[in-house]
């Protein structure tokens, strides 16, 4: 425990008086040290994320685009997000199609920025920090659960893969029923298990992403696409728990 200590901080330096030295000082260079993954992998990861960022920056168009009137069509958007998504994992991935799959990753990316707009606009509609708080949250939360799957040498956090899918079938049973009946408690229930899933899978596919490039895949923009998803539905439901806090607080000052 000390050897981690001060791997991570600065070592306390006491002197024969007993007074202490220089203070802990945090080491920035040790949390970012992924020497533990061979270079091919840390390239690929650079270019996983690369795509992630661009992904991004993709959605965020469509949502700017969708909100200002361009192109408020959030239908025909998840019915487009739909079919590039499907045709990026059935394209073979090499050195001619890379360009292709790499366009069909952002027409996803920015077909889901489109359908998000309704619920975006919700929130802005209710009180515009809303957004911003969840996009900020949604960041941290990604990033810390990303570095954990990273800095943990052992890849046990692919053994979380049979109770995430336990859990997703779990989620698809409480969706069916909600459409029958309307009810508060399946809805939350529905809500923060997706919530803990989401986290889940932000682990597991990391981690399954660096087992895959170990073993030779190089299809950055597949792995990519794959932590997008886990990002938006986590930024999904961040948002709708936000929402759902800002109406309440709301109602209750309304009753006052």
């Amino acid at each position: 425990m000390a050897t981690l200590f001060e791997n991570y901080f600065g070592a306390n330096s006491t002197g024969a008086s007993g007074s202490h030295g220089k203070s802990s000082k945090f080491n920035l260079e040790t949390l970012c040290d992924f020497s533990h993954l061979n270079p091919r992998v840390q390239k690929h990861l650079k270019n996983v994320y690369t795509c992630l960022m661009v992904a991004t920056l993709c959605a965020t168009i469509g949502i700017f685009m969708s909100l200002n009137g361009w192109m408020n069509y959030p239908r025909l958007a998840v019915l487009g997000s739909i079919i590039t998504s499907v045709w990026l994992f059935s394209t073979e991935f090499n050195s001619q199609n890379q360009i292709k799959c790499f366009g069909l990753f952002a027409t996803t990316a920015f077909c889901t920025g489109v359908y998000l707009n309704p619920l975006i606009d919700l929130a802005i509609n209710i009180d515009p920090q809303i957004l911003m708080t969840a996009f900020l949250l949604t960041t941290c939360v990604f990033v810390c659960f990303t570095l954990s799957a990273l800095w943990t040498e052992k890849r046990t956090y692919l053994y979380l893969g049979g109770l995430l899918g336990s859990g997703t079938s779990i989620l698809l049973v409480l969706s069916l029923m909600s459409l029958f009946g309307r009810s508060e408690l399946l809805f939350n229930i529905n809500l923060y298990l997706g919530l803990a899933l989401a986290c889940g899978y932000i682990l597991y596919d990391t981690q399954l992403i660096v087992a895959r490039a170990q073993n030779g895949e190089t299809n950055y923009v597949r792995h990519a696409l794959m932590l997008f998803i886990d990002m938006v539905d986590l930024f999904v439901r961040i948002l709708i728990i936000l929402i759902k806090n800002s109406q309440k607080k709301e109602k209750k000052s309304n009753n006052r």
